[in-house]
């Protein structure tokens, strides 16, 4: 029968896209071929490092090593992760050394591009990443970025797949602009937050969007400054920009992990057992449907 081109597209959330890897674990071991890969922030570290080799087990314990490496810690996101558990206690000398400790952050942020280095963010990528271009990958891989200057989206097909993926994962204020090509770009989510599109329009058939995305959930949590609540905008901005990008799409998977912070890395087995879970209770309709699109596919090549 005709062949169906099938993509995977993986969106961000930082360590929620750890679930990343239980989804293609579950659709390695049920024999789904992903004939070309696309990644928005997290999700362009697990989709890069996916189609240099297609072995899921390789790239859990490679990530597992990582994320508990001393390297790791010296990113300084535990610090950012302590700040997140310190917020929600009510004791008052807490409370006065959270308020310190993000008057730091936001201090050195303000002061240059981002709290970590582009050093030490692109030393990260060389513990996960091969040093490759992107074009040699064994699946077809895309990265989607933002470019600050003109902020439009930037997808990257070609060239160093660790700069590329650099570049999806470039959080404002915590990560620098990374240089691709004469552009400074930005995390892709601000634009992408699960790259559908870019697929469609490089000639997929089906694509399956992985939507690791926060809830605009009704929160108990109260909003004690400006910062509280620009943070809360943007949530909501970014839910309101995947819902509609993810609208029309073939396949949806979506992990129950809303709950998890973006820098919570630390829940890595949870976030990957939500992914599995997620994509073993979708695996039966995914099937059906794609065997509905492949004999529609030949239907329609045969008249």
């Amino acid at each position: 029968m005709t062949s169906l081109k099938v993509g995977l597209a993986l969106g961000g959330g930082g360590a929620r896209g750890l679930a990343h890897i239980g989804v293609l674990k579950v659709l390695e071991s049920e024999g789904v071929n992903i004939h070309m890969i696309s990644g928005t922030s997290f999700g362009s570290i697990v989709g890069a490092m996916y189609a240099q080799n297609p072995s899921i087990d390789e790239i859990k314990a490679r990530v597992l090593v990582f994320l508990k490496s001393e390297a790791f810690r010296r990113t300084k996101i535990f610090f950012i992760k302590r700040h997140y558990e310190e917020k929600k206690t009510k004791s008052f000398m807490t409370n006065l050394k959270t308020y310190l400790q993000k008057g730091i952050f936001w201090g050195i942020s303000l002061q240059r591009t981002s709290f970590i280095s582009e050093e030490v963010f692109l030393s990260q990528m060389g513990l996960l990443l091969e040093d490759r271009m992107i074009e040699d990958s064994r699946i077809p891989f895309i990265a989607v970025a933002t470019d600050l200057v003109n902020g439009c989206e930037v997808v990257l097909s070609e060239g160093s797949v660790r700069r590329a993926v650099a570049a999806s994962c470039a959080i404002p204020g915590v990560l620098p602009p990374i240089h691709v090509n004469g552009a400074q770009l930005i995390d892709g989510g601000w634009v992408n937050q699960v790259p559908v599109e870019p697929l469609e329009a490089r000639g997929i058939d089906f694509v399956i969007a992985v939507n690791i995305s926060e809830e605009t959930t009704e929160t108990p949590e109260m909003f004690d400054s400006g910062l509280d609540v620009v943070l809360r905008a943007n949530e909501i901005t970014r839910c309101v920009l995947s819902n509609r990008q993810l609208s029309g799409v073939d396949f949806s998977i979506r992990p129950e992990i809303g709950h998890i912070h973006w820098s919570d890395f630390w829940r890595f087995e949870e976030a990957i057992q939500k992914g599995e879970e997620a994509a073993r209770a979708a695996i039966k309709p995914l099937k059906q449907l794609l065997w509905r699109k492949r004999v529609k596919k030949f239907i329609t090549i045969s008249q």
